[in-house]
């Protein structure tokens, strides 16, 4: 329980740990689950959802997510924002009876729809109201080992606008975590590179882009692309900037026999986080919070890093680099803060190219400026700040692979 309360206290408390406010949770088992493949409601041909039960939940998931809101609340935090998102339909409503790979059936469209609607009630009624809900968890993914369902764009277009969208609207009154009505709904859910025409074909199309309030992602570029196509979903926002982006998952893929204590997953996390804000994300969501010393529990053997680690032999938590950079964004940028337009200039190409920058403004009038140094040099620079008609300026430093947070006070 000790051990427990301090990864608690480590990531959601606002004044002595990151302050997360923002969460994803599973409505189906994931990967990672254990006891393997299971979904709230398994019994075959049960379209009424008469077994629904969120019974999976009970003994460990939600008692913890009550404990995050209250360290999160007891130190000065908002609300605990959740974003549900399933990695499968129940196996008896895929095209393959199996939770692995397959489609959905046409005929479950509505049952699965329902899903979504009893799954935010029962989170509702348990005093846990959700903040979104996506479609569904990497809807291209065609991986033969873990839970996936494909949904090609026209089919996720569909499904939103002929059956999700209309059950979400038609529900009792759904509270969100902020009091908004109902969850809001995010579309693709999958990665950056790989977004191609599914903005267009959901957006396109009026009586399915009224239930979305925006897109969600994942950071798997290398899968397409050696460098990450941040590009990609500046087009998206340029495409509809009245919705809204939001970064649902990320980890190292690698196992900590490997990745453990290693500098570089920080600087990937800082250089993700970084350019995203950057290119219109609002909020960043990472994936697991804890892992074992093996990279698991998988019951997909798909074993990764998290930002904090359990070695189970001695009973003792490893604080990862990436957990300490993470926290140079969700300890100074806090909701409600606003980006402002921050570049790097002057010098040569390659003292610019040796850092990357973001900045934004909090409610309280205080700036954040984080600035971030993959090189092995130690760069110094010029921090100015627009002042009407002219620049405050103050000679500052970035030392060799570092992260630094800037707070300048309000005025």
């Amino acid at each position: 329980p000790a051990k427990q309360e301090r990864v608690i206290s480590a990531y959601f408390r606002a004044d002595a740990g990151l302050g997360y406010e923002f969460g994803r949770v599973p409505m189906t088992s994931s990967d990672f689950s254990p006891a393997g493949n299971w979904t709230c409601c398994d019994e075959p041909g049960d379209s009424e959802l008469k077994s629904f039960s969120i019974d999976h939940y009970r003994r460990a998931v939600l008692p913890m997510i009550h404990r995050a809101r209250g360290a999160l609340m007891d130190s000065g935090g908002g609300p605990l924002k959740l974003v549900a998102s399933p990695w499968s339909p129940p196996a008896w409503m895929k095209s393959n009876g199996s939770m692995v790979q397959g489609s959905l059936k046409d005929d479950c469209r509505g049952a699965w729809a329902h899903y979504f609607v009893r799954f935010a009630q029962a989170f509702a009624d348990e005093g846990i109201p959700l903040w979104g809900m996506t479609v569904q968890n990497e809807p291209a993914n065609a991986s033969g080992r873990w839970e996936t369902c494909r949904f090609s764009p026209q089919e996720e277009r569909d499904f939103i606008r002929d059956f999700l969208g209309p059950a979400l609207l038609c529900a009792p009154a759904l509270e969100t975590a902020d009091g908004a009505r109902g969850p809001r709904l995010l579309f693709w859910d999958h990665n950056r590179c790989q977004v191609g025409e599914r903005p267009q074909v959901v957006y396109s199309d009026r009586d399915a882009e009224r239930f979305v309030w925006g897109m969600a992602f994942h950071w798997y570029d290398h899968w397409e692309s050696e460098f990450p196509r941040f590009e990609f979903i500046e087009r998206v926002h340029a495409l509809r900037p009245e919705k809204h982006l939001i970064q649902t998952e990320a980890c190292v893929e690698e196992p900590p026999s490997t990745f453990v204590g290693k500098w570089a997953q920080g600087e990937r996390y800082a250089f993700h986080i970084l350019n995203d804000l950057n290119t219109w994300t609002e909020a960043w969501i990472d994936w697991n919070l804890l892992l074992d010393e093996n990279g698991g529990p998988n019951h997909a053997g798909n074993f990764c890093m998290a930002p904090i680690h359990a070695d189970t032999s001695s009973d003792t938590l490893l604080f990862q680099p990436s957990y300490y950079y993470i926290g140079h964004f969700s300890r100074y940028m806090r909701p409600g803060a606003v980006g402002i337009g921050s570049c790097v200039q002057g010098g040569t190409h390659m003292q610019r190219a040796a850092l990357d920058v973001t900045a934004f403004e909090n409610v309280d009038g205080t700036t954040a400026v984080v600035v971030l140094n993959q090189t092995d040099d130690l760069v110094t620079f010029q921090l100015a700040v627009a002042e009407g008609s002219h620049y405050l300026k103050t000679l500052a430093w970035a030392p060799e692979r570092s992260i630094t947070t800037f707070i300048l006070p309000p005025g």
